[in-house]
């Protein structure tokens, strides 16, 4: 049975992905769209995606409190060895830039709508993942 915590996890990663497609969506004009911001929550929502499994396992160390997705997701490997599956390490390191230069200025970060499609791809693949290593359908 999945716990609360976990549950409480995937429902916040799962908003963090919906605003991403929200932002993608409905700003129709490709020059005005908030890369930035819709790829940070790609990455937010796959990172709290895994740490909702970590917690479904164990306990969120202090070790674990990071943006790292591929910490996170060797973690996540301890318990299940399909995390070290060559598909999930790609959709974690293509997501990793995102979790913080992204949020401030002069990144340098070449950025386009492509890019963030892809995010939100990547996002969704995870969450994905992780509610079906859990046995469970998406939670919203």
């Amino acid at each position: 049975m999945v716990s609360n915590d976990c549950l409480d996890w995937l429902r916040v990663a799962h908003m963090d992905i919906s605003a991403a497609q929200d932002l993608y969506t409905k700003q129709q004009n490709p020059r005005r769209r908030p890369l930035e911001i819709i790829l940070y929550h790609c990455q937010q929502g796959a990172e709290k995606a895994l740490k909702a499994f970590i917690v479904q396992n164990g306990p969120l160390t202090k070790s674990l409190q990071t943006h790292d997705m591929q910490v996170l997701r060797q973690a996540c490997a301890q318990w299940d060895s399909s995390f070290n599956k060559t598909r999930i390490i790609g959709q974690c390191a293509k997501l990793d830039p995102f979790s913080v230069a992204i949020r401030y200025p002069k990144h340098n970060m070449p950025l386009n709508s492509k890019l963030a499609l892809r995010g939100i791809n990547n996002s969704q693949f995870i969450y994905n993942f992780v509610c079906g290593r859990l046995g469970i359908d998406k939670v919203i």
